[in-house]
């Protein structure tokens, strides 16, 4: 299972979603959900949450989370820099959530009307409107964390990030756990169970998945397989064919095949 570390340019913005991404991801934003339809299973932190129409889900930063949505979802999605609201830091800094649902009968009767306004003045184009949203966002932020536990976080808890980071950077690079270690200083022993315990899987799985997640993007018959091969940063062919099938089910040739038909 693949991880992204996702860097965002904007500090603070506002969408309307129908679907929620099933792919483990990770970043220094906050991330608040409401859902309006629908129900979906998040998971954060390798915990199971079952969130339906009415709930709230707030996500704080570098918590690993991930959506497996059981029917269509419509809703509200919030991407929120923490720096923005300093007069929370204390909350935000060292501290996560116990359970990052809030129900439907714990949330405000207009928390919906509320949600779409600050979304209204987020996307508009006068400055004064996403000021107004800003400000807005905070006080509902104060309000809702009177709902929420919050415990300290886990001290592996920015290693994680620090580790997605990195390897999203070189993964193209040669790159071995004693790399690793070497460049954020800290036990390759250590970081084995860091992978295994909060990624689920071996630090080989991680970076290969990441080349051929990188190589699929670069099978479009623009380059040949063994270009493409190497600039992901496999060392070898018969290395890149056996991690490709591993990952997808299917060939080199046969995913360029398919991608071409398409």
């Amino acid at each position: 299972m693949i991880y992204d570390y996702e860097v965002r340019q904007s500090p603070f913005s506002a969408t309307d979603i129908t679907g929620l991404s099933p792919k483990p991801h990770i970043h220094p934003h906050l991330e608040l959900i409401y859902l309006t339809a629908g129900s979906s299973v998040a998971s954060v932190d390798g915990v199971d949450y079952l969130l339906q129409a009415g709930d709230l889900i707030f996500t704080f930063a570098n918590q690993i989370h991930f959506y497996s949505d059981k029917e269509q979802i419509l809703g509200m999605m919030f991407i929120v820099h923490p720096d923005l609201f300093m007069e929370l830091h204390s909350y935000f800094s060292k501290q996560v959530p116990v359970c990052p649902v809030i129900c439907k009968k714990a949330l405000p009767e207009n928390i919906a009307e509320r949600l779409q306004s600050i979304s209204d003045l987020c996307n508009s184009t006068e400055k004064l409107d996403n000021i107004a949203s800003k400000g807005l966002f905070l006080c509902l932020l104060a309000e809702l964390l009177q709902s929420i536990q919050t415990v300290q976080t886990q001290k592996d808890h920015d290693t994680v990030r620090d580790i997605l980071l990195y390897c999203m950077e070189h993964y193209t690079e040669p790159m071995s756990l004693d790399d690793l270690s070497g460049e954020l200083h800290l036990s390759k022993y250590y970081l084995s169970h860091i992978f295994k315990k909060r990624l689920n899987l071996s630090f080989p799985d991680f970076i290969n998945g990441l080349r051929v997640e990188h190589a699929c993007r670069c099978l479009t018959g623009e380059r040949s397989v063994t270009d493409v091969a190497y600039a992901s940063g496999f060392n070898s062919i018969r290395s890149f064919n056996r991690n490709f099938e591993q990952h997808t089910g299917m060939t080199p040739t046969e995913y360029l095949r398919r991608h071409q038909n398409k």
